[in-house]
């Protein structure tokens, strides 16, 4: 996490809308409808969201800099106009950022979403922790008569730098994430996002927080101890999400002794240090069904970006293509060059593209965990 980034109370405006291309596989596929949105609350529909984030048909009506890497842009596609966090992953899809490696890891944002669709549905948002993310790509502002000509060419998100220059020079990705409205940072641990009182009085604070807790742990969040890292719908703080989940999964963790001890026990993720002293049903129910077969076909590819034609594909784990490397743990081979951790340049169908996932190890501890969990939590915490 880059401890610079400051962020404020978010919003955005979301028309309904015609239709546009999706970037998925060269594939023309209509919009969903995002609705209207209460403050505070996603689109209820996380494939919409995900279609608006992935689509060619998008503009830059706005823009601010949150640092040097982060962007808050307001994006425009037919009659639509919504906001998203971008952020350009490091060349060659490197982790490091500012010269702190895991910093600026796509592949576990991308993950962290993944497993809280897992957890919490993959029909509606209702409940998600996590806003939609996509790994995509945009055009530099350079002359094109190549077949990426058609991926929005938005030069103040592109920057200048392509991310991998010897394989196309026209692009640059990196991560899109749904921008939230009606939520703030909560600044205090104690008070702020956990209060016993509001755990005993507010079902839907009760549930969220403990979701949370359950998202965090099993990720293991590994800077979980800083308050920039949570948003909390206003004004009640009922419900709850994590952003910024680049330091999870197999990701590097990153706790200093500069983080307020307030929030300690956000640092300690583990069965010594469970804060929420209760758990929905339906919440466990879904730790119980997590199993490492699931997970495995979940998180072993999360992302693949076409670096021809710029096209990422919309889910790999339902792309036939992708079934090959979803079946087995990847490994170097003819056709597979290991980047870094998680990033992989594959050659498929004669194509390339960059591969991003979470490691076999990585994946099996988060299945032990959950089958810990599961174990763990008894009767007496269950309470909706």
């Amino acid at each position: 996490m880059n401890r610079s980034m400051v962020r404020s109370p978010r919003v955005f405006l979301v028309a309904a809308g015609a239709l546009a291309l999706i970037a998925c596989g060269g594939k023309a596929a209509p919009l969903r409808s995002l609705g209207a949105p209460k403050p505070g609350d996603l689109p209820r529909d996380p494939e919409a969201v995900r279609d608006h984030l992935l689509t060619d048909d998008l503009r830059l009506a706005d823009k601010k800099d949150l640092n040097e890497t982060v962007v808050r842009a307001e994006l425009v596609t037919g009659v639509r106009r919504f906001r998203a966090k971008w952020k350009r992953m490091g060349a060659r899809a490197s982790e490091v950022q500012n010269g702190f490696d895991g910093n600026n890891a796509p592949r576990c944002e991308v993950g962290a979403w993944r497993l809280d669709r897992m957890l919490f549905g993959r029909d509606s948002t209702e409940r998600h922790m996590v806003a939609p993310v996509v790994v995509r790509a945009f055009h530099r502002d350079v002359p094109c008569d190549r077949e990426c000509a058609r991926v929005p060419r938005i030069a103040e998100l592109a920057g200048k730098e392509a991310t991998f220059p010897d394989v196309n020079d026209h692009l640059v990705l990196g991560t899109l994430t749904w921008w939230i409205d009606g939520v703030d940072q909560p600044h205090r641990f104690h008070g702020g996002l956990w209060s016993r009182e509001r755990f005993d009085r507010d079902p839907i604070y009760r549930k969220s927080f403990g979701d949370l807790w359950t998202l965090l742990f099993l990720e293991q969040h590994g800077d979980g101890n800083y308050w920039p890292n949570f948003l909390a719908r206003v004004p009640r703080l009922d419900r709850l999400y994590s952003i910024d989940n680049g330091r999870s999964l197999d990701g590097i963790s990153y706790f200093t002794d500069e983080a307020d001890p307030d929030w300690d026990p956000f640092r300690y993720l583990d069965f010594d240090h469970i804060v929420p002293p209760a758990f929905a049903a339906s919440t466990l129910a879904s730790v119980r069904a997590l199993d490492e077969g699931a997970l495995q076909r979940e998180l072993r590819v999360v992302s693949a970006i076409d670096l021809a034609s710029g096209r990422s594909v919309r889910d790999p784990a339902e792309d036939p293509r992708f079934a090959a490397m979803i079946a087995a743990p990847l490994a170097p081979g003819p056709s597979l060059a290991r980047l870094g951790r998680g990033a992989w340049l594959a050659k498929v169908e004669g194509r390339s593209f960059l591969v991003l996932g979470i490691g076999d190890q990585g994946i099996h501890e988060l299945a032990e965990r959950a089958k810990a969990m599961g174990a763990r939590i008894g009767p007496e915490m269950i309470r909706d």
